[in-house]
């Protein structure tokens, strides 16, 4: 049986406020001209292959599997992130996950010192390790976690594009349909991971449009 923890860890609507969050793919609409749902697709497909795969899901591989400590994870993500709204953002939304599991009764000694690190200014604040130890703390096998944290970025992003672009329901629906194969393939190679030099990035577009993202005339998200 599924654990309903599990659902609601990678539901869409968990409580982490990443719907007020684009990461690029506001600055790319706005000022690429991205519209329609091909190229929203290729734009989220590109930031999860390129990015969160190959980064902050391997950290998270390794920290689900205790390879390497939540403080090495934090310190290494914090390094590789260069756009500052998106930094800001991982902190937020890093603090308000760990405070969801909190109010949840999802409480273990590394949920409460993350979060104490991060209220301290000892750790950065990375999303994708708060996601990580909610996860790991119900037990949650790895490559499922994974396939709930890819899954649920995809699923925010495609609901910035709802918004901005605007895409209908059924755009979103069919969109994030079509993501499932890649997503498997991201999350084996994410798996595939066994150290801290396996993490990468090169989401370069991506990430100039999320360095851009703060010089938007109007913007509609606050990354």
């Amino acid at each position: 049986m599924i654990d309903a923890r599990f659902l609601q860890l990678c539901d869409s609507v968990f409580p982490s406020g990443a719907f007020s969050h684009s990461f690029g793919l506001e600055t790319a609409i706005a000022e690429r001209g991205l519209a329609g749902a091909a190229g929203v697709r290729a734009w989220i497909a590109d930031y999860l292959e390129r990015s969160l795969a190959t980064l902050d899901a391997r950290a998270f591989v390794l920290g689900m599997r205790g390879t390497v400590s939540v403080d090495e994870l934090d310190a290494v993500l914090a390094a590789s992130v260069f756009p500052r709204d998106v930094r800001a953002a991982n902190r937020r939304l890093a603090r308000a996950t760990l405070e969801a599991y909190l109010a949840m009764g999802i409480v273990d000694d590394t949920i409460a010192a993350y979060r104490d690190a991060i209220a301290g200014g000892a750790a950065s604040g990375q999303h994708a390790l708060a996601c990580m130890l909610g996860y790991r703390a119900i037990g949650a096998p790895v490559e499922d976690a994974v396939c709930g944290y890819l899954s649920s970025a995809a699923a925010a992003l495609a609901a910035v594009a709802a918004r901005a672009v605007p895409l209908g329901q059924r755009d979103v629906g069919a969109l994030l349909w079509s993501l499932r194969a890649p997503i498997a393939d991201f999350v084996r190679s994410a798996c595939a991971a066994q150290a801290l030099d396996d993490l990468t990035s090169s989401a370069l577009i991506c990430e100039i449009d999320a360095m851009r993202h703060a010089g938007l005339d109007a913007r509609l998200f606050a990354s």
